[in-house]
């Protein structure tokens, strides 16, 4: 062993206790102005479970039947959704890749032309300066 660990190094779970907030007031001058659905509702907590959570729902099999085809409704809309989703993905990917392409050879064409540019430049600064020498002046 030729290193020793420092136990205020290795990694420790952190343990916190769940936060409670404290439930939100709102003004009875404010409540007076909100809509029915927006109030707030005063429904304490319930030790035991009220008839309507207990109960067991039973469908009718016309009922079933049409709640079963809903499912599959909306699971094929879903799968459509996902596919969809998929293609646009691959799309938006075809489509940077081509950006991308376009975007070096746009750079690549804009670099040859700033060396016509300069080159043409040099040649006009050199050609000046070979006129003043001559001239003398």
């Amino acid at each position: 062993e030729k290193f020793k660990v420092n136990k205020d190094s290795l990694y420790k779970p952190i343990e916190r206790q769940p936060r409670k907030f404290n439930p939100l007031k709102i003004p009875k001058s404010l409540q007076k102005a909100l809509p029915f659905a927006s109030k707030p509702k005063d429904e304490k907590k319930r030790r035991d479970k009220t008839y309507m959570a207990s109960r067991a729902v039973v469908m009718e099999p016309e009922e079933r039947k049409l709640h079963t085809l809903m499912q599959r409704v909306s699971t094929i809309r879903n799968d459509k959704a996902v596919k969809r989703k998929e293609a646009q993905q691959q799309r938006k990917e075809q489509q940077q890749k081509r950006l991308a392409k376009s975007g070096e050879s746009l750079e690549e064409y804009r670099k040859t032309e700033k060396k016509k540019r300069y080159r043409a430049e040099g040649k006009e600064a050199a050609r000046r300066e070979l006129k003043k020498q001559r001239t003398g002046g």
